[in-house]
């Protein structure tokens, strides 16, 4: 991705701060214009590409890849050969072995057993589970209290 969005953003505050904040009269407006300005600075923040968010989303991934191998490898089962494309990178890679393992498991359902079926499924979900961590912690904690706490004390119309 490229800096556009980031540069946009930053400059809706920049307006907001020089046009509307001056002729801002109530508490309760300044309190939805700060609001509005922390939320518009996260966003900035998440629409920045992160090589080392998708790469730590990728090794989720394969860690639960891996551990997904090994149990089907101990059940005695023999999982595809992993079909990628040597252009993907790592993350798309792993999202694309993740998506074959998920169909491969979907069809070996009666040969797996209710068990290891279960034991398997468990394992995939643990894996997209970690790699949605990763993606989660970089979305930062929006705090909604200054433009709730107004609301109360809003004028009526």
């Amino acid at each position: 991705m490229n800096d556009d969005l980031p540069r946009l953003i930053e400059a809706l505050r920049r307006a907001l701060e020089q046009s509307v904040a001056p002729e801002l009269q109530s508490d309760f407006a300044r309190g939805q214009l700060a609001a509005v300005h922390d939320i518009l600075g996260k966003l900035a923040g998440m629409a920045v590409w992160d090589p080392a968010a998708r790469s730590a989303q990728a090794e989720a991934l394969r860690a639960g890849l891996g551990r997904f191998e090994a149990y089907a490898a101990q059940a005695g089962q023999r999982l595809p050969a992993a079909a990628g494309s040597p252009d993907a990178d790592e993350l798309a890679a792993a999202e694309a072995r993740v998506r074959q393992c998920v169909d491969w498991l979907d069809a070996s359902a009666e040969d797996l057993g209710p068990a290891r079926h279960a034991e398997l499924d468990a394992i995939v979900r643990q894996a997209l589970r970690e790699q949605l961590l990763v993606e989660r912690r970089r979305i930062p904690l929006t705090d909604f209290g200054a433009m709730t706490a107004g609301a109360a004390t809003a004028p009526k119309d």
